[in-house]
């Protein structure tokens, strides 16, 4: 998982977010009658304190790939499991789960693992592992010659299991709330990006300091596309997490509709992708790749205006799609020299079909029929036809380019 930004819990120092560690000579633990066994075999491992706390981190860092990242510095780390380890065994000792108090101190570990980029799962994994080999050390201290300590500790691993349990869902419940904290501003700080580069100055410093803090160079290029969703769900969270296991940087809001996509050092076929696993049937508009923040903003009216000439649930570049999606700008101007053509071809579709056949066949007949089934006499046909009742004759250019406009200018 990616990181989220440390300022999402305060400004406390790291050793300020780990649970204090209880000195070895603290107040002795209140043994109940009958657990001094079980009490004096927890002594003995809490003498050999450091070496188990050795032997948990290498087994996190041996088994859990983000802790052998070193995400989570060792000297860091082998002070949180030390702490763990003191904290539990006083509990074994006194033959008890976890106080309210105890568990407070562990939670704010769950928001430090979320900032330092450590999942959920992989920070439980390490919890399970300490108390595993907690229990391994229990099981070693065990006299040979006494098999009754054996028996009595036998009944704490219900103990051991519940210090588990509740340790674990208190971090858990904090890396959760710290994630979702840290979703919401860097949701904030997307959507004000993206209301300067739409309304505002993009060279403004604001602009600046906020695409950098969302992982941009300001002055690189930068990428915009456009989603629609044919049922109106779209997640911009999910999308966002999609696109950050994808390369480069991506910012991702939600306006109306639709959400924006903002890409850097990405492309428009990863976009595309992530989007679709997402949204399956989504409208996809890809605008030009264009330099800097006012080339951002640039690429967005690209894509904005590439949305309306996408054919439904496909994904269009504004680089193949120009012509079309900058002449809908002017649908005003142009809506009453193309509105004969758009009116023969909603009642006659297969003409406009001809048409559109004709020009992508390279102004063949023949291969126009090859590719609609037909025989060319029938596209021949169809195409004086289209001739005849819009005035425009689709084998010259003026003809074929007022053609075209009707099919694919948005009115």
């Amino acid at each position: 998982m990616a990181a989220v930004p440390h300022e999402v819990l305060s400004d406390a120092a790291p050793d300020e977010l780990l649970p204090p560690v209880a000195a070895p000579d603290a107040e002795a633990p209140r043994v109940p009658s009958g657990w001094e066994p079980v009490a004096e075999l927890v002594a003995r491992v809490a003498e050999g304190v450091d070496e188990l706390t050795s032997r948990i981190v290498a087994g996190i860092e041996r088994e859990i790939d983000a802790y052998r990242a070193g995400l989570v510095p060792p000297e860091e780390l082998a002070r949180s499991v030390t702490s763990n380890l003191r904290v539990t065994l006083r509990g074994l000792a006194e033959r008890r789960g976890p106080t309210p108090e105890e568990i407070a101190a562990r939670r704010p570990l769950g928001g430090r693992r979320a900032v330092q980029g450590i999942g959920v799962d992989a920070l439980i994994q390490a919890y399970h592992i300490g108390f595993r080999e907690l229990w391994a050390a229990l099981v070693a201290a065990v006299p040979r010659e006494d098999p009754a300590i054996a028996t009595q500790l036998l009944t704490a691993a219900t103990t051991v299991w519940q210090w588990t349990h509740e340790a674990t869902a208190a971090i858990a419940a904090q890396h959760a709330e710290t994630i979702h904290t840290a979703e919401a501003r860097a949701l904030g700080a997307r959507q004000r990006f993206l209301e300067l580069l739409l309304i505002g100055d993009p060279a403004r410093p604001e602009a600046v300091v906020l695409g950098r803090s969302l992982g941009f160079d300001p002055g690189a290029s930068f990428q915009a596309a456009v989603l629609r969703s044919g049922t109106g769900d779209l997640d911009a969270v999910l999308l966002q997490r999609r696109l950050e296991a994808s390369p480069g940087h991506h910012a991702v809001v939600v306006r109306g509709a639709s959400a924006v996509v903002l890409s850097q050092e990405s492309d428009a076929a990863v976009v595309a992708e992530a989007a679709r696993q997402v949204v399956p049937g989504a409208t996809i508009a890809c605008g030009a790749v264009r330099p800097g923040l006012t080339g951002a903003r640039t690429s967005l009216e690209d894509a904005e205006r590439t949305l309306p000439v996408t054919p439904a649930a496909a994904t269009a570049r504004f680089e193949d799609v120009w012509l079309w999606a900058t002449l809908g700008g002017a649908s005003e101007r142009l809506d009453p020299l193309l509105a004969t053509g758009r009116g023969v071809a909603a009642e006659h579709p297969h003409l406009a079909e001809a048409v559109e056949a004709f020009a992508t066949a390279r102004f063949s007949v023949s291969e126009a029929a090859r590719r609609l089934g037909l025989h060319a006499n029938t596209v021949a046909y169809r195409l004086d036809r289209w001739a005849e009742l819009t005035g425009w004759d689709p084998r010259s250019f003026p003809g074929l380019s007022h053609s075209l406009a009707a099919l694919h200018v948005p009115s």
